[in-house]
């Protein structure tokens, strides 16, 4: 079969849509799979990337784990978004529950037997992002439990998030906090997020008045999380400082908190005189609208990124450009020798 993948992709679209209805479905998606899989894979996974759920993604699903790159495909940041990798992994996971297992072993072992294999530092972020999503309990602890003391500085503070967020121990945070890496400082207050215990109120306190913004910013926010009113003090004062990233990091944290009495002081950030600050706040404001008035359904990343984009044009007088129009597809037969094309 002679495919390309702008044809791929429209076969397997019918295929998806008529898979309860048409034999041939099941048959045309087996033999692209089989005949044609350099093209059938990387389609396939946009596809699944999706989050809808359907007997013919279920078989797509099924189809893609015969890949023997698939773990790499989805640990690669160049091939999905992060929002995409999760979606991925969960529906794999639920055809094999041992998948976060097989992932987890890609990353660099605790004697580095497995360092032929090995994913590289922008791999081994990327999954343990997807892992941290997905997986529950430490049932991976002993497998990556090493990894926050690993030399790569990435790997270290992505690591420290996974793995103290499933230890949720001060003892264990307060140990990280006096590493040199702020990335790994700042994870290990989050990994404290809503856990209400005296000793781990005292670091987030403690943690209010840090040098660095970020480890700052995530103790304002695990603050809040645990019902302490001196979070929202504590990040209007930090708004107001001198420096432009606290006051980013405050309009970031302003809007985790999505309060709003923040909406005056995220106005006048808007207006910064500092590039970052005013994205930031921007984003901080429609967060902050979303969670006042619920929407049925969310909208796309790009079309989410397209309405904070317009809504910055409002701000700085400007006239806001168009959303481009979706491309609608065209119909196609299954039978995998011949096919039309008309436009609707």
């Amino acid at each position: 079969m002679n495919l390309d993948i702008v044809l791929m992709e429209k076969y397997l679209q019918r295929a998806l849509e008529e898979f309860d209805t048409t034999p041939l479905a099941t048959q045309l998606m087996r033999r692209l799979a089989t005949e044609t899989p350099e093209i059938f894979f990387p389609v396939a996974m946009q596809h699944l990337s999706s989050n809808v759920q359907s007997n013919g993604h279920r078989l797509l699903t099924v189809l893609v784990m015969r890949d023997r790159q698939l773990l790499n495909r989805i640990a690669s940041p160049g091939s999905n978004s992060r929002e995409d990798a999760v979606n991925l992994f969960r529906r794999f996971l639920s055809v094999d529950p041992s998948f976060e297992v097989k992932l987890a072993r890609k990353l660099p072992g605790r004697t580095y037997w497995n360092q032929d294999e090995v994913f590289d530092g922008t791999h081994s972020t990327r999954a343990l992002d997807i892992l941290d999503q997905t997986s529950r309990g430490r049932r991976l602890l002993p497998i990556l439990g090493h990894l926050p003391d690993s030399p790569d500085s990435r790997i270290s503070a992505k690591a420290t998030l996974f793995v103290g967020r499933r230890v949720q121990s001060p003892q264990w945070t307060e140990k990280q906090l006096s590493r040199p890496d702020q990335r790994v400082r700042a994870n290990a207050v989050e990994a404290l997020w809503g856990v209400d215990s005296a000793p781990a109120i005292r670091i987030l306190e403690d943690c209010v008045g840090d040098k660095n913004c970020r480890v700052a910013g995530n103790s304002v926010v695990g603050l809040h999380i645990v019902g302490r009113e001196s979070a929202r003090t504590a990040v209007l004062s930090m708004s107001r400082a001198g420096k432009a990233d606290a006051r980013s990091t405050a309009a970031w944290a302003m809007g985790r908190l999505a309060l709003p009495m923040f909406f005056d002081r995220l106005t006048e950030l808007v207006r910064d005189d500092h590039p970052q600050v005013r994205g930031t706040a921007l984003r901080a404001l429609l967060e902050i609208r979303r969670k006042e008035v619920p929407i049925v359904k969310a909208p796309a990343p790009e079309v989410a990124d397209v309405l904070v984009a317009q809504v910055a044009q409002v701000v700085h007088g400007e006239e806001p450009t168009q959303s481009p129009e979706t491309e609608v597809s065209a119909p196609l037969r299954l039978d995998g020798r011949s096919f039309t094309i008309s436009k609707r």
